[in-house]
């Protein structure tokens, strides 16, 4: 299997790239035998090529020796009667995988210290039977009832101090000892159990880590997030030097007075917020590490894997994927968007392809492990004030139109929520493929044809990888500062929101990828350009690989506010700031907030059209011979006043953009730089649809996806081959509202 991220548009071409690569192979030989004898006789391995000599799993890739795809199944939930039809039915649809167990801790264990796995080994014994695979999942997200009187002190507490109690889910907090004890013996027994099982495949620990809540204020958080500022400042004198506890009067003497945040009568202090905010992200690594060396120990030839939502925003994504599981998961559920009102109205439920690439930047290959099948929804929240909520149903061919969405992206697995709608419940509006009423079944007949479909291709699917002309970095750091400084804050999802939509719409298939992940120039070779929409913690041990990347011919755009703070959250002097603009060739020399009510334009080149300039605005001056501006502001007291530069470094060249990013801006910003369709001499492609290449270093492949509700036309310059239609296309193909194509580019005429 070929293993190739990205790939070159300009500088080094894909064959540069792969030639590259296969040169630093010969050094990993060593590694890769090392490899072979882990994993022989495994089914689930980790590709030879992807080791590096620095870690043998350091690419966290999905790979199986087929495409994975299922639905989850929950048997606890389902009379005995009704599994042995269910799960062959499930198989018929053209399935091969279920996922199930994460919810059944009182199953497993009904009193404690008692294990059951009765009811699962019947289950299993079925899949088996019907020739499906499982992926079993560790049931620490919803402790039993049992666990939580006996043991109060495993609950979380709310910020205000309060306990949340058993009758949902997730009430647990994962520093407390005993609930990590409880969670390592069913994790172990689990293991035990079904670790030479040859229906079980893999594992995912717990389920949708901080989803509702990611915070929690026990007793034990506190004393362990004492312990955590210890194992990082060693002193007080160094916390508070780190937190400038010398504003407010804030000064710790004793260890005893440092606790996470509490109510207090205004303003936190931002520094411990940072702290608090990485404090909660490394807690969430631990408990899930914990769970994974059990598995690991018990069970090695079988995966470890977690189905992150988008709730692991507060989690340090790239460090959880290392030390957490093999690959990663996702749960993608469209709809989501779909309801957004501040998004787009023509781009809604396409923004998922944002977090289906942010998967894709830590683990190039992965799994979805639930994809949604219908309308979905929860209730019973009004005395805690929780919002109810129901999405609209999938519309005719969209959900299938979602699961390739998925595939193109990176998935090689991907498995619905859920099979059957749970009469009763929290979630007994959130639908499966098959209704309460099992008369309409559209949708499972929608299933089926994607069964038959990822069955034809499966070969070019799981030999392929997505080549991405386009990134978009982030950073957990920048994240938190987000929620710390909310003025700006709120709206800097929405600035990189702006950034996806003009790249997708200009079809540069775009990796989100952690500036963590970035350790050498090479690991952003082949991109045309890279986006740093917030870099406002930022610091000069962070630019040389950047630098690197532009001096060899790379386009980087910085957003406004970048480079104002570092690492402890301390504004920077003038020389402190010093690393940035040299890069950058510009210094700010006023800024301010867009006065609320009035708008704010600016003016690229001599050009009559404007464009917003919203939020936040910053007066440029370059500090380099080789810096040119590419826009100037067009309103309020800075008219004419440079608002974007453009430094020539190398053989490349460095933006500052000295505003927040819309759709449209950046849409002007890529024209100024003459970054045109890449698909443009293959293809004329209407915005309105979404491309995703992909090559197996050979070939060429690429997918195209229609999310709006309108027939949408594509001229070919070249015969290409329709995969999912089993036919050539000579010239023009029209794609229908919500549909797919498939191509092989280069097809022989």
């Amino acid at each position: 299997m070929a293993v190739y991220r990205k790939t070159a548009a300009s500088g080094a071409s894909f064959q540069g790239r792969v030639k590259k690569d296969l040169s630093q192979h010969i050094q990993r030989w060593i590694y890769c035998a090392i490899a072979l004898v882990v994993f022989l006789g495994v089914s689930t391995v980790i590709p030879i090529f992807a080791l590096k000599p620095s870690s043998l799993f350091m690419d966290k890739s999905y790979s199986y020796n087929s495409f994975l795809y299922g639905v989850a199944y929950y048997p606890e939930q389902w009379s005995e009667s009704q599994w042995d039809s269910d799960l062959g039915l499930i198989a018929s649809t053209g399935m091969n995988v279920v996922r199930m167990g994460e919810g059944a801790w009182s199953v497993w264990e009904p009193e404690e210290g008692h294990y059951d796995f009765a009811l699962f080994d019947r289950a299993l014994e079925l899949c088996d039977r019907h020739g499906l695979k499982a992926i079993m999942g560790t049931p620490t997200y919803t402790p039993p009832a049992w666990l939580t009187e006996r043991y109060p002190e495993v609950l979380r507490v709310s910020f205000a101090g309060n306990p949340l109690v058993h009758g949902s889910r997730r009430h647990y907090n994962y520093t407390s000892p005993i609930f990590r004890q409880k969670s390592l013996a069913i994790t172990e027994a689990l293991a035990e159990h079904y670790r030479e099982h040859r229906a079980v495949i893999g594992w995912q620990i717990d389920n949708e880590l901080n989803c509702h809540l990611d915070v929690s204020f026990a007793p034990s958080d506190h004393e362990s997030f004492r312990a955590w500022c210890q194992e990082r400042y060693g002193t007080l004198a160094a916390l508070n030097q780190s937190w400038g506890t010398a504003f407010w009067s804030q000064t710790y003497t004793t260890w005893d007075q440092v606790w996470l945040p509490r109510p207090t009568v205004t303003y936190q202090n931002p520094g411990l917020l940072l702290d608090f905010y990485r404090f909660t992200s490394d807690m969430t690594i631990r408990f899930g590490a914990i769970q994974r060396q059990v598995i690991k120990r018990i069970a090695p030839n079988q995966f470890v894997t977690h189905n992150a939502f988008q709730s692991m925003t507060s989690v340090d994504l790239p460090k959880f994927v290392q030390e957490v599981v093999d690959f990663l998961s996702y749960d993608s559920y469209p709809e989501f968007k779909v309801c957004d009102l501040t998004l787009p109205p023509g781009f809604r439920d396409r923004f998922e392809s944002r977090l289906l690439s942010r998967m894709r930047g830590v683990s190039p290959k992965f799994m979805v492990l639930e994809q949604q099948s219908g309308p979905s929804g929860q209730i019973g929240g009004i005395l805690n004030g929780n919002p109810d909520y129901l999405h609209p149903t999938p519309k005719p061919g969209q959900m299938r139109l979602w699961c390739w969405n998925s595939i193109a992206h990176g998935a090689d697995g991907l498995l619905y929520f859920r099979w059957r709608s749970l009469p009763y419940g929290s979630e007994a509006h959130w639908n499966g493929l098959l209704y309460h009423d099992e008369r309409n079944g559209w949708r499972l007949e929608e299933a089926r044809r994607l069964g038959e479909e990822i069955k034809r291709v499966s070969d070019v699917l799981t030999g392929t990888r997505c080549l991405s002309s386009a990134a978009i970095l982030y950073d957990f750091d920048n994240e938190s500062h987000a929620l710390i400084e909310r003025a700006t804050g709120k709206y800097r999802h929405t600035s990189e929101l702006g950034v996806y939509q003009a790249l997708s719409e200009r079809h540069l298939t775009v990796d989100v990828v952690p500036l963590s992940s970035v350790q050498e120039a090479g690991d952003l070779v082949g991109y045309d350009v890279v986006f740093f929409p917030h870099a406002h913690v930022l610091t000069g041990a962070d630019l040389p690989v950047l630098q690197a990347y532009v001096e060899q011919g790379g386009t980087l755009i910085f957003g406004c506010w970048s480079g104002y703070r570092d690492r402890n959250h301390w504004c920077y002097d003038a020389a402190g700031k010093s690393f940035y603009e040299n890069l950058v060739g510009a210094r700010v020399t006023d800024f301010t907030i867009v006065t609320p009510g009035e708008k704010s334009a600016m003016r690229f080149g001599d050009s009559s059209s404007l464009v917003e300039a919203p939020v936040f605005n910053e007066v440029l001056a370059g500090t380099s011979d080789q810096v040119s501006v590419l826009a100037s502001f067009a309103t309020d007291y800075y008219a004419g006043g440079p608002a974007i530069t453009l430094h020539h470094k190398g053989r490349g060249r460095v933006i500052h953009f000295g505003t927040f990013f819309t759709q449209e801006n950046v849409a002007a910003l890529l024209d100024a730089l003459a970054i045109r369709d890449p698909l443009g001499a293959w293809a004329d492609i209407p915005a309105e649809i979404q491309t995703v290449e992909r090559s197996d270093a050979v070939e060429r492949f690429c997918f195209l996806l229609n999310f709006t509700r309108s027939p949408q036309l594509v001229v070919f310059k070249e015969s290409v081959f329709d995969l999912l239609g089993g036919r050539k296309i000579e010239r023009n193909a029209e794609i229908p509202p919500y549909g797919v194509l498939f191509v092989r580019r280069n097809f022989p005429a």
